[in-house]
């Protein structure tokens, strides 16, 4: 019996490491001079308790949807949020900081990253598809935004954001 209740954990536990979708990370070009996309950021406040840590600073990238055929539906758009707390909140609170990951500019030639054409060109059910589990609204792919703003000497910065839509009944 222990042997089949062995062998039936490692098989479960081999089947979900394996079911992992092969494109698991997403990377999004981001190009605030394009019309159609916007990025805004915030200053997070400092603390009492660390006087000395630096201020984070969060970022909203927008990028507007396509056009509609239906007159009613309003073009809202989608946000990517790379929200940074400080050490107090994540401390009090819980969770961890969204990921910043410095690569060389020839990183880029490796990937295939989306830019606003797909978010333009795609149906909303395709983008929902793209970044959101089959049928819920948990986002199942991590997300990196490359800013062109950001990219300079060679470097070019990685930012985990997070996936938000507008809601269509």
């Amino acid at each position: 019996m222990k042997n089949i209740s062995l062998v039936l954990i490692l098989y479960l536990f081999c089947l979900n490491s394996f079911s992992q979708k092969k494109n698991d990370t997403i990377y999004i070009l981001f190009d605030s001079t394009k019309i159609g996309m916007k990025k805004e950021s915030y200053k997070a406040f400092k603390s009492k308790k660390y006087p000395k840590e630096n201020i984070k600073t969060s970022y909203s990238y927008r990028i507007d949807e396509r056009n509609h055929e239906n007159p009613y539906l309003y073009d809202v758009g989608y946000t990517f949020t790379h929200f940074n707390q400080s050490k107090f909140e994540y401390e009090t609170f819980g969770g961890t900081p969204p990921k910043v990951i410095v690569k060389n500019y020839c990183f880029l030639k490796k990937i295939k990253p989306l830019n606003i054409n797909f978010f333009l060109t795609a149906s909303y059910q395709e983008v929902c598809r793209t970044f959101e589990a089959e049928y819920n609204r948990e986002q199942d792919v991590v997300i990196f935004i490359i800013d062109k703003e950001e990219i300079n000497k060679g470097k070019l910065f990685l930012r985990e954001v997070t996936f938000n839509r507008p809601i269509k009944e």
